[in-house]
């Protein structure tokens, strides 16, 4: 009889040490609610990645000048900017979607030895925001920018227009993810997923960038441009009753 007894404690042991390393194993948790005596959960982690064509374009045009006088390398550079300029405003990009980033005016060193350091002449840089609003445009506006005197175009990136939009899709769908694996679950246990006990946004990641997989380019109308897809990611932590 003794001996009966301490084999069935023996087995029941395992079988609950086995149940906690299941339950303790990655992501999904399948344990009781410390807070409600007699009620269990599902603890689980939702995923969703929203793919959008993008509406908006943004670049920083540039044009660098040197010369051997101040003076002279500041107004060539205000010539070529102002001819940066008017060529983007003859192809229709408003005045609003221009804003100056830096301006600057840097000398230019000989450095030799024995001998004090000279100068030997001036850089003068002009930094310009440009938003674009027709992405069908994009390849042509940095062309003409280039033809009129920029040498200096970097920051390309395309974005949205109304990114909270964008946001609360993902998260939605991220909570429908959750659902899912809470009821795949709970389906496996014999058990029926209940309310949210829980609901928390672990992560949002908003990557702007281009990549070429969604728009074809015409060389012949301007730098060769694909916009891509802006993607939008978002993972929720979830905590379910079951019943």
């Amino acid at each position: 009889m003794y001996s009966r007894i301490r084999r069935s404690k023996h087995v029941t042991l395992l079988l609950l040490t086995a149940l906690f390393m299941w339950g303790c194993d990655g992501d999904t948790v399948f344990s009781p609610d410390d807070s409600v005596v007699g009620e269990d959960r599902i603890e689980v982690i939702g995923n969703a990645t929203v793919a959008v064509e993008p509406d908006i374009a943004s670049a920083q045009v540039g044009v660098q000048t040197f010369a051997g006088d101040a003076v002279e390398a500041v107004t060539l550079n205000n010539t070529n900017t102002d001819a940066v300029l008017a060529a983007l405003e003859v192809l229709g990009i408003d005045g609003q979607d221009l804003q100056t980033r830096s301006f600057s005016i840097s000398p230019q060193r000989a450095f030799q030895e024995d001998r004090p350091d000279s100068i030997i002449g001036f850089w003068v840089s002009n930094t310009v925001d440009m938003t674009l609003r027709d992405l069908t445009q994009v390849g042509q506006m940095l062309q003409a920018a280039v033809d009129a005197g920029a040498n200096s175009i970097y920051g390309l990136q395309f974005t949205v227009a109304d990114p909270d939009s964008v946001e609360d899709l993902a998260r939605t769908r991220a909570v429908e993810d959750a659902r899912r694996r809470a009821e795949t679950l709970a389906a496996a246990a014999g058990v029926e997923v209940g309310g949210v006990v829980s609901l928390r946004e672990s992560s949002l990641s908003v990557p702007y960038f281009f990549r070429g997989d969604a728009a074809e380019s015409d060389a012949s109308s301007g730098i060769p441009i694909e916009p891509g897809n802006v993607e939008v990611s978002a993972t929720v932590e979830a905590v379910f009753e079951i019943r």
